[in-house]
């Protein structure tokens, strides 16, 4: 496990921090800029225990704007409730702040589109496991009264973990705060629904019709309502009939469905889950879906035997200053890594929509990706070399004049931190060493290098190290709370674990969405750098990532 001190692995189009950014923002030390756009800045940071994280923060004219304030706290109150494993949870957020900020996971991954242009049309598994994702992800974010608004290719990321829905709920309060301005629609022309087109209200039924558009496209490699003149476009949208050529089968027929002109006719997101998983149950009788929490159950299965094989794009490892008052220079920024990936931060919330005529890939990623087809988009591995795709070029999505956008730039990360706080060190019978340490294991860890063989594997990032993938093995496991609330009884900030749990019932919580879990961690290194871990033991923390009571 060996680290840089002070390095971080970052997006490729990280840059450093200018004259006029902050320092820290809230107890965030902010370590390169990855985006800015329209809406805001989007910063890498750590947070205090040396997490890497994205830190969003406001521009200037939409904070003095009291009804944009107003409408971004009552998203944000309402996005801390929202769990499940495709959308990225809130991890942190100020609305009271001279400059309204928000935090969320880093992860890596390309964007759907990003995806597309490089492999073309997804193979059957993966496609199976984006419609189930996306559909889990839109019970979770409807359950809590969020409408979505902006789904699209862009929005979406295929992440390692699985797909991952980007830019919910707040960007309804930017969106509103500008339409209350100019009186345009909003969102991106070929994914708004007929009926908002039409001026009829918001509902939960537009993300449907989103939905089915998004699977089609990534059916077939082209947008189902075309390209060219937004106009053009929603007379398409509203009159037409959706391009689904060469897609068929029970989930074309589901994905038109949701295509309906008429909000009424389509399914919510509850029977879109259920439909998905009848794809693999032809012909069987089974309960339909009674919860959010059971949806998200349901589709984490569906994606875990779906995705399979799609990496990360090549990551660059930056030094980094150290904090300061530690007395040491500020270090010359350093390239390690290679190859300009075209990766995605994965900031679950970003900075709201688009006016259809002027902003086509807002929000808030897209406008990184639509000038640089050629340009170093690192690829996530397919699946499979035997999976078949279906013919017909990837279709460019919809560009209209002008888009001035808000995205981050992109994805990874794991950082390698300081020195390694090992205690106990020594030899393991394999030549290997062992010992302990604590850090955090999950999904929301940004691991890199190969997954080692075994049932139960998890990222692992130790303090002050890089963050690898773990056997977990035959390891004695005990839980705090996060993955035995049943049993966790009362704990307190910092509190060691005391219930006997197993290496299944951990992955199968932190493996989900963002979600991490804190532990003391003991753990062999392979001569051949495998990581084993023989014991782990959760410490409890009263504010973090995934579902209450966080």
């Amino acid at each position: 496990m060996s680290t840089h001190p002070n390095a971080v692995t970052l997006p490729a189009t990280a840059t450093d921090l200018t004259s006029t950014d902050p320092a820290r923002i809230g107890p965030y030390r902010l370590l390169k800029r990855l985006g800015a756009g329209g809406m805001g800045v989007v910063y890498a940071a750590h947070d205090a225990s040396g997490e890497p994280v994205a830190v969003k923060l406001i521009h200037p004219e939409y904070s003095a704007d009291a009804e944009f304030r107003a409408r971004f706290a009552r998203e944000v109150d309402l996005l801390r409730r929202v769990g499940g494993a495709c959308a990225v949870p809130l991890l942190a957020a100020d609305t009271e702040a001279e400059r309204p900020w928000l935090v969320t996971p880093l992860v890596r991954g390309l964007t759907l589109s990003a995806y597309m242009r490089k492999h073309g049309p997804l193979p059957d598994r993966l496609l199976t496991g984006l419609a189930a994702g996306v559909a889990e992800a839109l019970v979770q974010i409807h359950a809590v009264g969020i409408a979505h608004r902006d789904l699209k290719p862009a929005n979406i990321v295929l992440s390692p973990e699985g797909p991952r829905v980007l830019d919910f709920g707040v960007a309804r309060a930017v969106d509103q705060t500008a339409l209350t301005r100019t009186g345009s629609v909003m969102g991106s022309p070929g994914w708004i629904s007929p009926d908002h087109y039409q001026g009829r209200p918001t509902s939960t039924a537009d993300d449907i019709f989103a939905w089915g558009a998004l699977v089609t496209y990534a059916a077939t490699g082209r947008p189902p309502f075309g390209t060219g003149d937004p106009a053009a476009v929603a007379h398409r949208v509203i009159s037409g009939e959706p391009d689904m050529e060469g897609f068929t089968g029970p989930l074309a027929d589901l994905a038109r469905r949701a295509l309906a002109k008429e909000a009424a006719q389509r399914p919510d997101a509850m029977q879109l889950v259920d439909g998905v998983i009848a794809l693999g149950r032809p012909g069987r009788a089974y309960a339909p879906m009674s919860s959010p929490e059971m949806a998200g159950g349901a589709m984490a299965a569906v994606v875990d035997e779906s995705w399979r094989d799609v990496q990360a794009a090549p990551e660059r490892v930056f030094a980094v200053a150290p904090p300061r008052g530690e007395g040491r220079a500020r270090r010359v920024l350093t390239l390690v890594g290679a190859g300009a990936g075209a990766l995605v931060l994965l900031a679950g919330i970003a900075f709201g929509g688009a006016a259809v005529v002027r902003n086509w890939d807002a929000l808030p990623v897209a406008a990184w990706f639509s000038g640089d087809e050629d340009g170093g988009d690192a690829p996530a591995q397919e699946a499979g070399a035997g999976d078949e795709r279906r013919p017909g070029p990837v279709g460019e999505e919809p560009q209209p004049s002008e888009s001035p956008s808000e995205d981050p730039s992109d994805d990874p990360s794991e950082e390698a931190g300081e020195d390694d706080e090992e205690e106990g060190g020594g030899d393991g019978d394999d030549g290997g060493t062992t010992a302990t340490a604590t850090g955090l294991l999950g999904a929301g860890v940004g691991a890199s290098g190969e997954r080692p063989s075994g049932e139960h594997v998890i990222a692992f990032k130790p303090d002050g190290g890089a963050a690898v993938y773990a056997r977990l093995d035959g390891a004695t496991v005990v839980c705090a709370w996060s993955f035995c609330q049943s049993q966790g009884g009362g704990v307190g900030d910092g509190g060691a674990g005391s219930v006997s749990s197993s290496p299944s019932a951990l992955t199968g919580y932190a493996g989900q969405g963002g979600r991490t879990v804190r532990a003391e961690v003991t753990y062999t290194t392979g001569s051949d750098g495998t990581v084993t871990i023989t014991r782990l033991v959760e410490q409890h923390r009263t504010s973090g990532t995934g579902t209450p009571p966080w």
